[in-house]
């Protein structure tokens, strides 16, 4: 199921960036309530706006990542669901944003909050919740990691 997750949380982020782009080609900001204002705006670096103007670097570093934790994701014990959950969710929206820098260099931005500085994209959102849910997944599963581990080690050293 985590790459399902993967594969919804991807299509989200497109769609919403798809209908964020054809909207704000013709209207203005909306302003949702006192929580939320969607406008549209472009970032040329990652989470919070680090690494401005460092062009393709950022889309081949992405692509690494992703790489990684993909290969994290199938080797991670079916037992640690949660790890695995927020991996799905975190690669999910990892993808969005990659597709974003390739394609066009910079990746589309348009939820605004005051509750969190910056605008971001359902991508952001999901990479925000997948690392937290990642990180309470190896806290909550670390006997099972633990164990994993431990039987490649003995596993590599009969080799």
């Amino acid at each position: 199921m985590p790459y399902f997750t993967i594969l919804l949380i991807f299509l989200a982020d497109r769609l919403s960036k798809r209908w964020a782009a054809a909207y704000f080609a013709t209207h203005g900001p909306i302003e949702i309530n006192a929580l939320f204002t969607l406008r549209q705006t472009y970032n040329e670096g990652v989470a919070f706006g680090m690494f401005q103007g460092i062009g393709p670097l950022i889309g081949w570093l992405t692509i690494l990542v992703v790489i990684w934790l993909f290969v994290y994701l199938v080797r991670a014990p079916k037992q640690a669901w949660l790890l695995r959950y927020g991996l799905g969710i975190l690669i999910g929206g990892a993808l969005g944003n990659m597709i974003d820098r390739i394609l066009v260099g910079q990746v589309l931005d348009f939820i605004e909050s005051p509750l969190r500085s910056g605008i971001f994209n359902v991508a952001d959102i999901s990479i925000n919740l997948g690392m937290v849910l990642v990180l309470a997944g190896s806290f909550i599963h670390r006997n099972v990691l633990n164990e994993s581990e431990e039987t490649a080690v003995s596993e590599n050293n009969e080799l």
